[in-house]
């Protein structure tokens, strides 16, 4: 393996520790504010769902303006849907629930 490979796998890890260690993701927390709740989209969605929801990504689609209700956007972000993973393993359900009011708050364009 390459130094270099080694380093950007250290680096990454090292991010995700941070990550999951921030006050906007702490489990233990009732409630996140819509402030945290898109810097945890950012850090979880936006891979595959573009410009914080706003535009299709790489693999998912828009998410502004979804025709579903916010309970329905939470049971895709824990079940999964199609070739969108279940997140009930990687989240707790107070972030899954501030993601979905998140999603559900992005205007539609």
């Amino acid at each position: 393996m390459s130094n270099m490979y080694r380093g950007i796998k250290a680096l990454g890890l090292v991010a995700m520790a941070g990550l999951l260690n921030a006050p906007a993701f702490a489990q233990d927390s009732q409630e996140i504010s819509p402030e945290d709740a898109k810097k945890l989209f950012a850090a979880s969605c936006s891979w595959c769902h573009g410009n914080f929801g706003m535009k299709a990504g790489k693999g998912g689609p828009k998410l502004a303006g979804t025709s579903k209700d916010e309970e329905g956007v939470y049971n895709t972000i824990v079940k999964g849907q199609g070739a969108m993973p279940s997140f009930k393993n990687t989240l707790t359900e107070v972030q899954a629930r501030a993601l979905a009011k998140y999603i559900k708050s992005l205007p539609n364009e």
